[in-house]
């Protein structure tokens, strides 16, 4: 045990130097074609405000000058609320750093240490460590970009998903399957639309990260994959409220919410079955 839990420490420390600065390069790229995409509509915005007050021109001055007011005064109240909402940056320094590549390095070698002491010469251990070391590459990138890469979340889920079939396959036990299935969809469902409904509230990289969350934790039990997201919103709402407090944005403040959903997830793999044996009886 002592060998494998020393063995995917180092692993885990390479795994994380690896895919720190990879998910940079990829949020990066994120960004910039982001940033393409917007400025192309402020463009189209603009040709079409230049378009539409040209033509208001042409048939009345006076009413023209009241509408180009009007529209100043949107376009104002528009950069104001942008301003306002603006994520907060620099909570980890973005791009090339040592130390935050360290600190990755570092965090994902001893929670694949945790891992590894806690479920042992399991098959499913190897899916249960591919979802760390995405877990904590994405975490980070949510901390200096305020961007999960869903290069990360599919890369992560194309292994994750036939390794489990493996270890259900192995074991001719399918319930386990069937409830990552379940968790998976059911996340997935559930962070979807609270994304369509409040878009401003969550990132799109946070509805495909709950399903691989509802996928892998689930796989554990359906019992393990709520505790995970319980635990996940509350560190959110603790984590939201410090950081609402020291910004001046208050309340509009756009809070990564990776981290903390990653935080609930490992919690509900290292810790879920004692809580959920105490919490809804040793049956579950």
């Amino acid at each position: 045990m002592q060998a494998l839990v020393a063995s995917c420490a180092v692993l885990g420390v390479a795994a994380g130097a690896v895919l720190d600065p990879l998910g940079q390069q990829l949020a990066d790229r994120s960004r910039a074609a982001e940033a393409r995409r917007q400025l192309e509509r402020n463009e189209r915005r603009a040709a079409e405000a230049a378009a539409a007050a040209s033509s208001e021109t042409a048939s009345a001055s006076d009413e023209d000058a009241d509408l180009t007011g009007d529209a100043q005064a949107e376009v104002s109240d528009l950069v104001d609320e942008v301003a306002a909402t603006e994520p907060v940056r620099h909570l980890l320094p973005e791009g090339r750093s040592i130390p935050r590549t360290v600190g990755a390095a570092i965090v994902t070698g001893v929670l694949f240490a945790a891992v590894a002491g806690h479920v042992g010469a399991h098959l499913v251990l190897v899916s249960l460590l591919v979802f760390v070391a995405m877990a904590v590459a994405v975490s980070v990138t949510d901390l200096s970009h305020r961007l999960v890469p869903r290069q990360l979340i599919y890369g992560a889920l194309a292994l994750i998903v036939p390794l489990l079939v493996v270890v259900s396959a192995q074991a001719h036990h399918w319930r386990p399957l069937a409830d990552a299935a379940i968790a998976g969809a059911g996340a997935f469902g559930v962070f979807f639309l609270i994304w369509f409904f409040v878009p401003r509230g969550m990132g799109f990289g946070d509805v495909r990260l709950a399903g691989v969350i509802g996928v892998t934790v689930g796989y554990l039990g359906l019992l393990h994959a709520y505790l995970a997201f319980l635990v996940g919103f509350v560190f959110g709402l603790v984590f939201g409220l410090m950081l609402m407090v020291g910004s001046s944005s208050g309340r509009r403040t756009r809070i990564p919410f990776a981290p903390s959903l990653c935080i609930g997830a490992v919690v509900a793999i290292l810790w879920g079955d004692p809580i959920v044996h105490h919490f809804f009886g040793a049956s579950a």
